[in-house]
């Protein structure tokens, strides 16, 4: 039977990115949830066999002021709770984080990531990043890393850039997924944020995407590939 998937989005858009292109020539049901646009989380079930948590401009410690957000927080640990399989992007990452006791919270100085940024294997060296290098970013918010978790990916500005917690269950602050024409698309929406410190120019991340955006798609399907044999 096919497994049933879960894609939790938080932006309007149902991109079709490189986690979505795999998804859709995989044989799998995909169940589409986005609270903060109307269409309210399943209700939770054994059945389910993996759940995909995207970015979006809201903070994991929105829950008092976006009461979806405290919701998805609830919903997510009980995924843990199961040990089943997930996989956080951006601010899904600092949702799962949470869940296991981090902290989400802004740089103390102020900086964000936008752009194409140099990601790092720990000292230990794990494998995780392969011969990729470099990864596109896309916010302002960083976590600590969660008792009990493998970090596999650092920055330098922002340090906790990839975890592992158990086998199966990922929290990744880079945007992997991004395909050229979607980060077209945010230079675009997104313009007013290039000014913020830490943002890189849209002519940088433009040739830097045709530089390293090759790259951080074949890691992403990579990853998806190795991934989806845990659902």
């Amino acid at each position: 039977m096919p497994k049933k998937i879960i894609t939790l989005r938080h932006m309007e858009d149902k991109r079709h990115d490189h986690v979505a292109q795999f998804l859709d020539h995989s044989d799998v049901i995909q169940i589409y949830a986005n609270p903060a646009h109307g269409v309210a989380l399943p209700e939770f079930s054994d059945d389910f066999n993996a759940l995909v948590i995207y970015g979006g401009i809201q903070s994991a410690n929105d829950g008092k002021d976006r009461p979806y957000i405290a919701q998805e927080l609830n919903w997510i640990t009980k995924w843990i709770s199961k040990g089943k399989p997930i996989l956080g992007i951006c601010l899904g990452a600092q949702l799962v984080a949470k869940c296991l006791g981090a902290q989400v919270e802004r740089h103390p100085e102020g900086l964000t990531e936008v752009g194409f940024r140099k990601i790092t294997p720990p000292s230990t060296g794990n494998g995780f990043l392969g011969d990729a290098t470099h990864f596109y970013q896309w916010h302002n918010e960083g976590f600590t890393l969660p008792d009990q978790c493998e970090l596999l990916a650092q920055g330098d500005d922002f340090p906790n850039q990839a975890f592992r917690y158990q086998s199966n269950i990922y929290g990744i602050q880079f945007h992997p997924e991004v395909t050229r024409p979607i980060m077209l698309s945010w230079l675009e929406s997104g313009h007013h944020t290039l000014s913020n410190r830490g943002a890189h120019s849209a002519k940088r991340q433009r040739a830097d995407e045709a530089q390293h955006g090759d790259a951080m798609g074949k890691w992403c399907r990579n990853f998806m590939r190795q991934w989806s044999k845990t659902w």
